[in-house]
């Protein structure tokens, strides 16, 4: 086993080596014997490098039509993504994290026309880590109007999985129009399964651009036919419970009037359409006199809410006069129309607020762990720990 790591690692060095090599050769332009001119710029290469990384550049440099003149031309890539794919043949590496969508999806379709596989994975997972909903209908156009199958097929998923049925999206899309080509919209309504309300908003102010571009008059007075076809219905995907492992207790968290908000972190790497939260319910009243029976429920009213960066929510949800039982997890749940998308990578700020009848309620709360399942949970501090235990989510991408 220890032979076979350090075989391993061994030949990880070398590769390493090479490419450090083959950077230099380049940067330096060593023994260079073709150029390429892109948009006025020129980098200096080696043939026999490109051709064993491409079978395009072998079949240019060394088969039967063979490029007799050292110097090509190059007009379907801009320059710095050309330098892009070079760097990739010479060292094996891109960096994606300063690349932006728009330069990802250039550098795939490089890929596509040299016929680099592994390139053209590494490219699509880059795209599909950057979509969002500013940018997925442009890549969508990109992506029919370039012929690039794959690339529709992972920016269709992204649209039909986290937009389509969204009113997030929705909301953004009216104030962030983007007009597409009519193969576009074609590919969009093939590709959805449902009338969806969002899909029926944007065909109409698509047809009201088009007419207006046109000169065809205002497209409200045309009649609109209802499907008359059943449209199968298809299962939605269960959600995902995740809980977060328990450390140890803190002291209880108390609603009053000075104190009737409760505070946390949220962040995700992924795309997720939240549907509930899991949190500690109210301890016990300890009553100063015995008389009587002691409750076993309670009824529980609460308002949460998601903030990102202003004073206003970004979404809102209202859990009222809901019987709860004492000392047992509370589970808050919402419908799928009501779902919150959570974008990868920003930090939301959930909000608990309580009524003023829950003044002088107890919740329990403890240290927990920050991480599951790609999801970042952040309590205010290390001390008073935290009353959520875990959501309920789905995944949408």
């Amino acid at each position: 086993m220890e032979l076979a790591v350090a075989h391993r690692k061994e030949q990880s060095n070398v590769t390493t080596l090479l490419s450090r090599r083959y950077a230099e050769l380049l940067h330096a332009e060593k023994h260079t014997d073709c150029v390429f001119h892109v948009c006025e710029e020129q980098m200096k290469c080696h043939k026999l490098i490109l051709s064993a990384a491409s079978p395009v550049f072998e079949a240019m440099f060394f088969g039967p039509l063979q490029e007799l003149e050292p110097e090509i031309e190059i007009h379907d890539i801009s320059a710095p993504i050309f330098k892009v794919l070079v760097e990739y043949i010479y060292t094996g590496s891109v960096d994606y994290e300063c690349l932006q969508l728009e330069a990802c999806i250039e550098l795939y379709y490089a890929a596509e026309k040299y016929l680099l596989d592994q390139l053209i994975s590494d490219a699509l997972l880059a795209i599909s880590s950057k979509l969002r909903f500013s940018n997925v209908l442009p890549a969508l156009e990109l992506s029919v109007c370039m012929g690039l199958d794959s690339l529709l097929e992972v920016c269709m998923s992204f649209f039909m999985r986290c937009c389509v049925n969204n009113d997030q999206y929705m909301s953004y899309l009216k104030d962030h129009y983007v007009h597409v080509s009519k193969d576009t919209v074609k590919s969009i309504i093939a590709a959805c399964k449902e009338p969806h309300k969002l899909l029926l908003w944007y065909v109409y102010q698509w047809t009201q651009q088009e007419c207006d571009d046109v000169g065809l008059g205002d497209a409200s007075t045309w009649q609109v036919a209802t499907a008359a076809a059943v449209v199968p219905v298809i299962a939605p995907t269960p959600p995902i419970l995740v809980e977060r492992c328990y450390y140890k207790a803190c002291r209880p968290f108390t609603v009053d009037a000075d104190c009737f908000t409760w505070r946390m972190g949220l962040k995700c790497s992924r795309f997720i359409s939240v549907l509930g939260l899991v949190l500690n319910s109210r301890l016990t009243p300890n009553f100063t006199c015995s008389f009587g029976r002691v409750p076993q429920d309670y009824r529980e009213s609460l308002r949460i809410e998601l903030y990102l960066d202003g004073d206003a929510p970004v979404w809102a949800h209202v859990f009222q006069n809901q019987a709860t039982k004492y000392n047992c997890d509370l589970n808050i749940g919402w419908s799928r129309d009501q779902a919150f998308t959570m974008t990868p990578e920003l930090q939301y700020i959930l909000q608990l607020r309580w009524e003023s009848s829950a003044y002088g309620a107890e919740y329990p709360c403890s240290l927990q762990s920050c991480l599951v399942d790609g999801i970042r949970f952040t309590d205010g501090d290390s001390f008073s720990g935290s009353l959520v235990k875990g959501l309920r989510y789905t995944n949408l991408v």
